[in-house]
């Protein structure tokens, strides 16, 4: 579908993520935990998937990654798991961080345990100084936070975070925007990562938790009753979903540093053409941002009459806010940013994925300027 730009809530299934379905449903299936051929034949598939998902991260081996049905599963078994280990130490979470992350924590801190949450700037980046307390202290605690925002486009500092954090302190990443889009990193610092395989091409219901070893030693599975996954997650293996999951990753991974420079080009191509066109737009993207994530606002107008108006006319975009029928409530991350009210109901994401090509991106721009056009005529 060519008029997608909707690939940071879904990316469009890869061609080689269906082969990859295809091929396991003419296999006949197995059991990965099975003796016989069949069983045989899908562990050599779960485990060639997971050698392919583990390279989405440098410094990442095979053994590093637990399947799971997702991000937001890999996002409560770290959070959950710390808390069940370290009951009195503290989390920490930004006030831009995906639901799955802000709703666990705060069910924990219902349960007694201790949450700080990171304020951030205008600019999108994260105010690191409240770790500096933590650190004094010298306890351990969890910081958990988004290598990229979904809604913004923003990219996580990486080094900043890693020097603010003490090396008694436990850090995971959010990855599920990042994977497959940016170099990720797994090294003695990062302790998990979070992914979800639809996020880059593979089928949803699949994805993957990176573990360090050191947490491994405190990690309690939500998922117990078998050994799969080195005990830390129980269950039959979604193997049709893995295996399509390491064929989407191998294909991210070998586009990845060329689709990053198309999908910019098209980024600010798209801004460039719309800045033009419409003065009363603001960009909420930064230049640094995603490649493919351009969020802008338009001011005094409503982002779902918009986004009607645009699937009418064959294209598919999100709000940047959670907008009700008949209100402009804006989205917890477009309040931490401190927006203006005046933009709080036009916010529309646009993200693009390997298969936008630079006629989508025109025919998108021109159908934006008209959509908003027609409007402010009725307004």
């Amino acid at each position: 579908m060519h008029g997608y730009f909707d690939y940071n809530a879904s990316s469009l299934l890869r061609p080689e993520a269906a082969e990859a379905l295809r091929a396991w449903i003419d296999g006949g299936g197995g059991n990965p935990s099975s003796m016989h051929v069949l069983g045989r034949r899908a562990r050599i598939a779960l485990e060639d998937a997971r050698r392919d998902v583990a390279a989405l991260a440098d410094g990442a081996v095979s053994r590093d990654v637990v399947f799971t049905s997702g991000a937001t599963e890999s996002n409560n078994t770290v959070l959950r798991a710390f808390a069940a280990a370290n009951p009195l130490a503290p989390i920490v979470i930004s006030r831009v961080e995906h639901h799955s992350v802000i709703a666990t924590a705060e069910d924990l801190e219902r349960q007694g345990q201790p949450v700080v949450r990171l304020d951030v700037r205008p600019d999108s980046s994260i105010d690191f100084s409240p770790l500096a307390a933590l650190t004094e202290s010298g306890g351990a605690f969890l910081v958990c936070l988004g290598l990229a925002n979904g809604e913004t486009g923003a990219i996580l500092d990486v080094d900043a975070l890693v020097r603010a954090c003490p090396p008694h302190a436990f850090v995971h990443l959010d990855a599920a925007q990042a994977a497959g889009r940016l170099p990720i990193r797994f090294d003695d610092r990062i302790d998990a990562l979070s992914m979800s395989g639809h996020k880059f091409g593979a089928p949803p219901g699949i994805g993957a938790l990176f573990i360090s070893e050191r947490l491994r030693r405190v990690l309690r599975p939500l998922l117990t009753g078998g050994p799969q996954e080195w005990s830390l997650r129980a269950g039959t293996p979604n193997v049709p979903g893995i295996a399509a999951m390491g064929a989407a990753a191998r294909a991210a991974l070998e586009t990845r540093a060329s689709d990053g420079d198309r999908l910019r080009t098209l980024r600010e191509r798209i801004w460039s053409r719309l800045a033009s066109a419409m003065p009363d737009i603001l960009r909420i993207t930064p230049e640094s941002g995603l490649p493919n994530t351009l969020t802008i606002a338009v001011g005094d107008l409503a982002a779902d009459t918009l986004i009607a108006a645009l699937d009418l006319a064959g294209f598919c975009v999100s709000a940047g806010s959670a907008c009700a029928a008949g209100s402009t409530e804006p989205s917890h991350v477009m309040r931490a940013l401190g927006l203006d009210s005046r933009w709080h109901g036009g916010v529309l994401r646009l993200s693009s994925g390997w298969k936008t090509r630079s006629e989508d991106a025109d025919a998108l721009t021109d159908a934006i300027v008209a959509v908003v056009a027609r409007a402010r005529e009725a307004a």
